[in-house]
């Protein structure tokens, strides 16, 4: 997976985002943890999986409508689905190596 670091992406707040496999990290977050590089390798997962542009429109719907719910910008970033199992999972390195395939809508509750 490649990393790439960047002045203004992703917004502040935020240490990497998965850009299509590319993960872009703020330059003040580098080097990214292993636990923040498997949680994107989880999203990378998710992003083939829905042949990537259907990923990033499944994702910014998800968030409109929960945030349109919670009305708190992070808080519905927290339960998107994707992000709900990249979190609940990123401190386990066995996680892909077991991983359903389209895992993530068991975390649509």
């Amino acid at each position: 997976m490649k990393v790439m670091g960047c002045k203004f992406l992703p917004l502040k707040g935020f240490s990497a985002i998965n850009l299509f496999g590319i993960v872009v990290a703020r330059r003040e977050c580098l080097p990214l943890s292993k636990r923040i590089l498997y949680h994107e390798a989880i999203h990378s997962q998710q992003i083939k999986e829905l042949l990537y542009v259907g990923f990033y429109i499944w994702y910014i719907i998800e968030w409109i409508v929960r945030l349109l719910y919670i009305r708190n910008f992070k808080e519905a970033y927290k339960t998107i689905s994707f992000e709900k199992e990249a979190f609940g999972n990123d401190g386990d390195n066995n996680y892909l190596e077991n991983r359903k395939v389209f895992a993530f809508l068991n975390y649509m509750k």
